[in-house]
């Protein structure tokens, strides 16, 4: 009977929580910025140039420009899946998202699925952990760096500067560094919008 109590802590700690955090989106979406960056792929480097509009938490779009500025490639992300076509608007490409909102994290906006746990450190930080992986986030709730569990893993870590977010990806060897500029929307200027958690509530 011993065993009962450690059995039910670790089915808890592999089920979906029910806590979340829950952040006012007003005048946020749609977020509308450019970026350019440099991406390294199985070994090859690329620079490119582009733009994107996110228009809710789960969807949005981006554009990457050719060298007479037209869109060579579009990205269409809706529910965790990101499908990309070409110039004539084929698609060529097709991927499922292990965290169907992190459209929403480049806005600024923390997902509001369920969560495992949180502890919160000295330095105002805390970190969120899901089923998928962990998210770090600062003391207004802005993401900082997100940690997703795979083989290989992936990482994504976030900083600010004004109006510009740096966001650097790596998953194994390829990494995506990119330098976003804020056009319309986001929280990453508004200190007002600090969202809440909400915790479990019993029947």
């Amino acid at each position: 009977m011993k065993k009962l109590p450690v059995f039910l802590l670790l089915l808890s700690m592999l089920l979906p929580g029910c806590a979340s955090l829950k952040i006012p989106t007003e005048d946020v979406y749609p977020f509308r910025a450019a970026f350019e960056g440099r991406a390294s792929v199985q070994g090859d480097d690329v620079g490119f140039t582009g733009a994107m509009s996110i228009v809710s938490r789960d969807h949005g779009y981006a554009q990457i420009y050719g060298p007479i500025g037209l869109p060579v490639y579009t990205i269409d992300i809706s529910r965790g899946q990101m499908k990309i076509y070409d110039l004539w608007g084929k698609r060529i490409k097709q991927y499922s998202l292990p965290v169907e909102q992190f459209l929403s994290l480049i806005a600024g906006v923390p997902p509001d699925s369920p969560y495992l746990w949180s502890r919160t450190h000295d330095d105002g930080t805390s970190v969120t952990y899901y089923t998928w992986g962990n998210l770090r986030i600062d003391d207004e709730l802005l993401p900082r760096e997100l940690h997703i569990r795979g083989d290989p893993p992936a990482d994504a870590v976030f900083s600010r500067n004004g109006r510009t977010i740096g966001l650097m990806m790596t998953h194994g060897s390829d990494t995506v560094d990119l330098s976003i500029s804020v056009i319309e929307g986001g929280r990453w200027g508004k200190r007002s919008l600090t969202g809440v958690r909400e915790e479990c509530t019993s029947q």
